[in-house]
């Protein structure tokens, strides 16, 4: 509860949602007196990309205590001064908010969604002191009956109310996305914490339902973690669309995107889809950062500034081992079978199988150059770098299994996450590049270093198939069935002759939008943009592909007609046998298996 007035006064009203404008004004009751200085973030926590949100604010002014204008200069892109002044310091800005994004602010006539990151100018050399924040309820009577969802503390007893909400210092501040208009909450318990599943933009969705399965995994995962939860309430703030996926963590929230028709309606009673199953899977991920990035973080990104990039080595010790424990976690509560998790684990492999970046860039590097390669990708990533996610959770895989066999099955990787927590995150410590190497060595006592060196540090391939084969599951290779083809299931009529890219349809042929290195595709000279419309004069599309290839021998040549920028051309093709990049795994000896997942 807060117990002392605060000196710095937020007030965020929506001033139009045609024209997607939000007003703030700002009180400084004590601003500096050589000229306050105010910044906005140019990027959001957990996000790993300039995004520059001071781009959005449309004009800023600035008033004495007589209410006298006063002069405010732009420092830089994000950063504002106004002149000398005695409090109390009067900011008003505008705010045009039209990203439809978990990153970002967003209005239309259902709702207004935004980060304190998009939203509140930071008061320099006051960051630390407590804030207040008025939410006011719009004026405009169609939209009287608008609610409210954050975790921002309040003493209302109506959380939903529009009205007055702190925190106690600018980094919680903005730690607590807000979301306004209508929309359905559905609330459940797990383990004393109260939980709201919150859904906008409309849907038909079995909410009693996704209520219930997010309760047993948000019980997992408080259970994983044992002792003190840090959190006593926590929102799903969920922005749903006809076609859309994304995820952010807060410190006792998250901001997902979604597609409304993924989501299981009445009609489907038990039946677990691929897209209820990801949502669940991202509900999981998103969660389980609750605790490992929102309070267990690396040295680099402690206590960091959000003014620049922040680079470290560890995001795939943060998302590789988050991605290996979303789907995990949905198999421990009973969401899933053994089976439905090991095809996961094999599309895993398979997108992991068929990035030609991961032997150019380490998981290291990848996690490094998060800023400008990850986050920035291109048609050509694909043959250039690796993801810290992907890899980073085959990794994890590897190190659960290794620690199992090693340990003889004393041990496993969760014991490293609940070191990692109580060691660093309880304890509000960052951790270094080598935590989980310490962990293993001086709690576990094992020594694994090596593997370690060459998993993190080289491209090397990981011994992944080996693990999984000592572990009771028979692994299998094969050509892709199509181009759509995710892996996962046993080849039952894959290509037989290597494209090597991937396309779209087109209503003549198909347009390549990934080229793969030394395949056959990229050697015949084939590029990102071709709309490939014949093989050896006959018409291609999406749907004759792979019969038009499979009429093929092996060496083979073979004439390709394309059109690339409107200009015809014709490039030879050699045939080449599919390669196998296409992984399924099933269960060979179910005993081995349970010591690792447990009874099916």
């Amino acid at each position: 509860m807060q117990t002392t007035e605060p000196l710095i006064h937020y007030q965020v009203k929506l001033t139009s949602t045609t024209g997607h404008l939000l007003n703030v004004s700002l009180t400084i009751e004590q601003p500096h007196l050589q000229g306050q200085v105010l910044s906005l973030p140019a990027w959001i926590p957990g996000s790993y990309m300039v995004r520059d949100f001071a781009k959005n604010i449309i004009w800023i002014n600035a008033q004495d205590k007589n209410l006298q204008e006063l002069k405010v200069k732009k420092l830089d892109k994000q950063s504002w001064q106004v002149a000398p002044c005695e409090g109390p310091l009067h900011i008003e800005y505008q705010i045009y908010a039209f990203d439809l994004s978990v990153r970002g602010a967003y209005i239309n006539d259902e709702m207004a969604f935004f980060n304190g990151t998009n939203v509140f100018l930071a008061v320099e050399g006051q960051t630390q002191t407590a804030v207040k924040v008025l939410l006011k309820k719009p004026e405009d009577t169609h939209l009287s009956h608008w609610t409210v969802a954050t975790t921002l503390n309040t003493a209302s007893s109506n959380i939903h109310n529009f009205g007055e909400y702190w925190a106690s210092n600018y980094d919680e501040l903005i730690d607590h996305p807000v979301l306004f208009g209508e929309f359905d909450t559905i609330p459940f318990t797990a383990q004393d914490v109260e939980f709201e599943l919150v859904l906008a933009g409309g849907h038909q969705a079995d909410t009693q339902r996704i209520a219930s399965d997010l309760a047993k995994i948000c019980n997992y995962h408080l259970s994983f973690f044992n002792g003190p939860s840090p959190i006593r309430r926590y929102l799903f703030i969920t922005l749903l669309t006809d076609n859309a996926f994304g995820g952010l963590e807060h410190i006792s929230s998250t901001a997902l995107m979604y597609s409304r028709k993924d989501l299981p309606n009445l009609m489907e009673s038990d039946k677990m889809t691929d897209g209820y199953q990801v949502f669940l899977s991202l509900c999981s991920h998103e969660f389980f950062h609750t605790w490992h990035v929102k309070r267990t973080k690396p040295e680099e990104l402690f206590n960091v500034k959000l003014n620049s990039e922040k680079y470290t080595e560890q995001l795939w010790i943060y998302e590789g081992f988050t991605s290996y424990y979303d789907d995990l976690s949905l198999l421990k509560t009973g969401h899933i079978s053994q089976q439905a998790y090991l095809k996961v684990v094999a599309q895993n492999l398979t997108r992991l199988l068929r990035n030609k970046g991961r032997f150019k860039q380490s998981i290291t590097d990848s996690s490094f150059d998060a800023w400008t390669k990850f986050y920035k990708q291109d048609e050509g990533s694909i043959n250039h770098i690796v993801s810290y996610y992907n890899k980073g959770a085959i990794l994890a895989l590897c190190l659960d299994l290794m620690i199992r066999k090693e340990s003889k099955n004393q041990y496993s990787l969760d014991d490293v996450m609940q070191g990692l927590w109580t060691q660093y995150g309880q304890l509000n410590i960052p951790t270094k590049i080598d935590c989980v190497q310490q962990i293993i060595e001086k709690d576990l006592d094992l020594d694994l270093s090596k593997f370690l060196d060459m998993a993190l540090y080289s491209t090397k391939e990981l011994p992944t198939f080996k693990l999984l084969a000592e572990y009771g599951i028979e692994v299998s290779l094969f050509a892709r069935n199509g181009l759509q083809d995710k892996g996962g299931d046993l080849g039952s009529s894959p290509f037989l002759i290597e494209f090597g890219a991937m396309a779209k349809p087109r209503d003549i042929g198909i347009e390549l939008t990934q080229v793969i290195e030394d395949t056959a595709a990229y050697n015949s000279g084939l590029q990102v943009g071709d709309i490939l419309i014949a093989i050896d004069n006959w018409q291609v599309s999406a749907d004759n592909l792979k019969t038009q290839l499979n009429h093929l021998s092996v060496g083979q040549k073979a004439t390709l007609s394309v059109l690339r920028d409107k200009k015809f051309k014709q490039l030879a093709f050699i045939a080449n046998a599919a390669a196998m990049d296409t992984v399924a795994l099933t269960i060979s000896n179910a005993s081995l298996v349970a010591a690792w997942l447990g009874d099916s």
